[in-house]
């Protein structure tokens, strides 16, 4: 006899033959289940697959893009040369303070700018200076300016009153660069004693020819302004000079001439009162 919801007929197992066909024609929950979850795992291996690729090619681009821009180049204002042992002229010893120098602020960057003509210029990103224009200028005139003098620069410090501070100012006017043809820097500059002396102001311009080339312009550059650092080294010095032969530094009020900038082979120099 047939189980129930079986049909017997002439099978000779017709309970097991329709149970069974009734049960493979059935799906189990199980199996709706995983077939309502395959769209689900399908849709999220694309989307992963497809971020993966993305994320791979974005990678490659940015390695490609570094390995085909060209390396950034550094140079410096500074000379690096100097003896540890250099000649003092100061005496007694005197100290300044070195104000940060202010340039043009199309200037004011770490990049190198160059002429292109008399009313264009070119910012070269790759060609850098190792700090900003005027940290490098301030750099270099400091170290040309203590080197000659024997001065101490006591910027931000404390101090006493018993020496004698010289404030230093420097204002680039004109920091032009023309490759294969010179290179030119115009200052003001200005000495400021606290003892009650005249204050010594010049103006300074100096050129240098330079040949094609990076190098050659950082170091006419470098030249050109050691030839100005030197100048107020030399301002420096007289000032010193006479508070000390005075005796009294407060009756020192007369006005003091700018030295006079030695003309170089190598290009031009001229350092007056402005």
């Amino acid at each position: 006899m047939g189980r129930p919801g079986c049909d017997a007929g002439t099978d000779p197992y017709p309970a097991v033959s329709q149970c069974a066909r009734g049960l493979s024609g059935t799906p189990s929950p199980g199996t709706s289940v995983r077939q309502e979850r395959r769209p689900a795992l399908i849709f999220l291996q694309s989307f992963s697959l497809r971020a993966f690729v993305r994320v791979a090619a974005g990678i490659s681009l940015a390695v490609l893009a570094a390995c085909g821009s060209p390396p950034s180049r550094f140079y410096t204002l500074a000379s690096g040369g100097g003896s540890a042992t250099a000649n003092r002229t100061v005496s007694p010893a005197v100290l300044i303070d070195m104000r940060p120098v202010t340039v043009p602020s199309a200037l004011a960057r770490s990049q190198l700018v160059i002429q292109v003509n008399a009313t264009q210029v070119k910012v070269l990103e790759d060609d850098r200076w190792a700090s900003p224009l005027p940290d490098e200028i301030r750099t270099a005139v400091l170290a040309t300016v203590t080197r000659q003098s024997g001065a101490v620069d006591v910027h931000g410090m404390a101090r006493t009153d018993e020496v004698p501070l010289y404030r230093i100012s420097v204002q680039v006017q004109r920091f032009e660069t023309w490759p294969g043809s010179h290179v030119l820097i115009e200052a003001v500059w200005s000495i400021q004693p606290s003892n009650g002396q005249e204050t010594m102001t010049c103006h300074s311009i100096a050129s240098q020819p330079v040949s094609l080339g990076y190098d050659a312009i950082a170091d006419g550059d470098r030249q050109a302004l050691q030839r100005i650092a030197t100048e107020i080294a030399r301002g420096l010095r007289e000032l010193a000079r006479r508070s000390e032969l005075h005796g009294s530094p407060q009756a020192v009020t007369r006005p003091v001439s700018c030295p006079q900038m030695v003309y170089a082979e190598a290009g031009i120099g001229v350092t007056r009162s402005p």
